[in-house]
């Protein structure tokens, strides 16, 4: 007996195999890990708001614009059709680019654009640049200094192999302060401006910091420059930052504070040394650390004024000069002395 087979011109039919392994599995894996990625980032947020309680929780504080990052790029790719994790991977890459180079587009030049001063007043430029203990570039601090032209500018982690600085710049800033000779108090002050007075402390309740005042073409103005303790010690960078906010508290006249805080704008630490120091922060979110891959996180340099100091430009970074850190630069109005 034949039995008759259908054939075709693709010859004959074949049973379809239903062992074959379903996508679905892998979508919902997807889908999976991206819900993780928001419980990460959205917990990120939460305990970093929790440091307003505990201050051991203001770490996260520090890694908010990173979390929020986080959050908004996996729930994006929660929603997505397919290529979910892929999808929030590259919005994350994408979003840590662009905070690190956008900051740069609009970096510090000199010549500035010309500012008129208001009433009353005298424009001053001013810089703070952590030049990192390890960097031994001397001619490339110099040069960067001196391409932005300050008034006035706050070095720190200025080490004595740093000294000669002091010679390099006294050309165009005759007068300097340097804490050199105190321990662990790495820190100095080029002017164009005669200083009346200074002081500096390394070893007490705040952090090591070095005070200038000016006569009166500044009406006065202190400018101080400080560098507080950095993580995991955070119940001690708490404490100084409150000693150093009564010292500033307890000037008189116009006041600029400014330096490496450690700390970045949404953490406890700088939302109370404003409160307490009735000063407020210039810079709006500026990451300046870590410089040496170009592509800064961390806002952590900070500058701070009185009511009496008006900024008239939006604070900005410098350029790379073998530090880990961006130096900031901005310029403001000062009241001058009748």
């Amino acid at each position: 007996m034949t039995v008759a087979t259908e054939t075709g011109p693709r010859g004959p039919e074949v049973e379809a195999d239903d062992s074959a392994p379903s996508p679905r599995p892998r979508r919902r894996r997807g889908r999976f890990a991206c819900f993780l990625g928001v419980i990460f980032g959205f917990g990120g947020v939460l305990a970093g708001w929790f440091g307003k309680l505990w201050i051991a929780f203001d770490v996260f504080a520090q890694f908010s614009a990173h979390f929020w990052l986080i959050a908004i790029a996996f729930t994006l790719g929660f929603i997505m059709p397919r290529a979910r994790v892929l999808t929030a991977l590259t919005v994350i890459i994408a979003g840590v680019l662009v905070i690190g180079i956008m900051p740069q587009k609009g970096a510090a030049t000199y010549p500035a654009p010309a500012i008129k001063a208001p009433n009353g007043t005298r424009v001053v430029r001013v810089m703070s640049f952590n030049s990192w203990m390890e960097n031994s570039k001397i001619e490339a601090i110099a040069a960067e200094v001196e391409r932005n032209d300050p008034d006035i500018v706050v070095m720190l982690e200025f080490g004595p192999e740093k000294r000669a600085l002091l010679d390099r710049l006294r050309p165009k800033y005759q007068y300097q302060e340097d804490c050199v000779h105190l321990e662990d108090c790495y820190m100095a002050v080029f002017s164009k401006f005669p200083i009346a007075d200074s002081e500096s402390h390394a070893v007490w309740e705040g952090p090591p910091m070095i005070r200038v005042s000016f006569g009166n073409e500044l009406s006065g103005l202190t400018i101080v420059g400080t560098h507080t303790i950095r993580f995991p010690y955070l119940r001690a960078q708490l404490t100084q930052l409150g000693h150093l906010a009564d010292l500033v508290r307890r000037l008189s006249g116009p006041r600029i504070v400014m330096g490496d805080f450690n700390a970045t704008p949404a953490s406890r630490m700088l939302t109370s040394f404003e409160e307490r120091s009735g000063l407020r922060r210039l810079d709006g979110w500026l990451p300046t650390w870590p410089a040496r891959l170009q592509i800064p996180q961390l806002a952590i340099d900070h500058i701070f004024a009185s009511e009496e100091v008006k900024s008239v430009e939006p604070v900005r970074i410098g350029r790379n000069a073998g530090s880990d850190h961006f130096p900031i630069i901005v310029r403001v109005a000062v009241p001058t002395t009748p």
